[in-house]
């Protein structure tokens, strides 16, 4: 009995050395040289051959690729910058702001022409019952060319339209074969009829004055003038037994269609005194220290309507401020085409007021 349980002992005492020979062993035992060494070996084997990698499995629908295969570029990396030479489709389409447009007459009359063929390059078209026509982001250089049957052909030589050079527009006037004047292409054209107001009558001997350009009427009440001056203008219509009818409003660099006006003109009263009909609102402007004043509003106008008063001082028209125009300039802000409103910022005992009227023919 004594003898097993000394035996026990030394079982036991053994025992206790392994257990704590094991622990130092995983405590001061340094692994990373054997992993480094692993690590290294990796590396250098796919340099080989390709040797090393892991093969796909073949019982998944979908795994992602070791690391070492041809990935796509990594979302931190730069994109790559396209070539110069490639460019974008929607920087090199321009915009619809470029082309030709116009209206075709016939110049006897002054009336449109419509089913003239106008032709430009490959691009044909036919002007529609007004008389107008279009061609849009079309560009080129050639020949411009206009016919119609009965009608002597006009045409321009070299036209060129780009992209860049905005719109270009035309008033064409035709011959028709029997006529012994001939054509012509003008640009900023005003043509019309002058009438008189009680008989209906065309005025053969009107005058006619736009800008520093005039003219008379012919037999038929007809006038035209072309190559006007650019911008605002005024159109002044007299004869010497007819109240004198002013136009104004006629703006050739924001219209993109031809001027042509009927006009009848009204018999002087029987005392004689020269009189002026024109479209506005019955003010009188003036210039003074304070700026656009008004002077005199006629009775029974539409500024005497909505309630503008002499003394007013005119800030701004449709919203535009006037400190920078010429007086002449803001008398044609203000006047316009009949039935189309105006809007008048003016200043009051220093109270702003806004003011909305509607132009009308009125009669000085």
């Amino acid at each position: 009995m004594k003898h097993r349980l000394i035996s026990l002992e030394k079982v036991l005492l053994l025992l206790f050395i392994a257990l704590l020979g094991g622990a130092f062993f995983f405590v001061f035992h340094d692994p990373e040289p054997f992993r480094e060494e692993i690590r290294v070996e990796n590396k250098a084997a796919p340099a080989a051959a390709g040797q090393g990698l892991s093969p796909r499995p073949s019982n998944l629908s979908h795994v992602s690729p070791p690391e070492v295969a041809p990935v796509a570029p990594v979302e931190s990396r730069p994109e790559p910058q396209a070539p110069p030479a490639v460019v974008s489709p929607e920087v090199k389409t321009p915009r619809a702001d470029f082309g030709i447009q116009g209206v075709v007459f016939v110049r006897a009359s002054g009336l449109p022409l419509a089913n003239c063929e106008v032709a430009f390059l490959d691009h044909r078209v036919l002007t529609d019952s007004r008389g107008e026509f279009s061609f849009w982001q079309t560009e080129g250089v050639g020949t411009l060319r206009f016919s119609c049957q009965g009608y002597r052909s006009r045409m321009i030589k070299n036209f060129r339209i780009g992209a860049g050079d905005f719109l270009s527009h035309l008033e064409v006037f035709m011959a028709e074969v029997d006529d012994p004047e001939p054509g012509r292409i003008e640009v900023n054209g005003i043509s019309g009829r002058v009438y008189d107001q009680l008989s209906g009558a065309p005025l053969a001997g009107a005058r006619i004055v736009v800008g520093a350009s005039q003219t008379k009427t012919d037999a038929a009440g007809f006038f035209e003038l072309w190559g006007n001056d650019s911008g605002l203008v005024t159109m002044l219509v007299s004869t010497a037994e007819h109240v004198s009818e002013m136009v104004s409003g006629i703006d050739f660099d924001n219209r993109n269609h031809p001027y042509f006006f009927e006009i009848f003109l009204e018999r002087k009263p029987a005392d004689g005194q020269p009189r002026l009909a024109l479209v506005g609102i019955g003010v009188r402007m003036v210039k003074s220290e304070r700026g656009y004043e008004i002077a005199d509003i006629l009775a029974d106008s539409p500024a005497a309507r909505e309630g503008l008063l002499t003394g007013d001082r005119l800030l701004a028209v449709d919203r535009l401020a006037v400190d920078d125009f010429s007086l002449q300039e803001v008398v044609e802000l203000i006047r316009g085409q009949a039935e189309e409103p105006v809007t008048l910022m003016v200043e009051r005992e220093g109270n702003l007021i806004e003011v909305v009227c509607v132009r009308e023919r009125v009669l000085y």
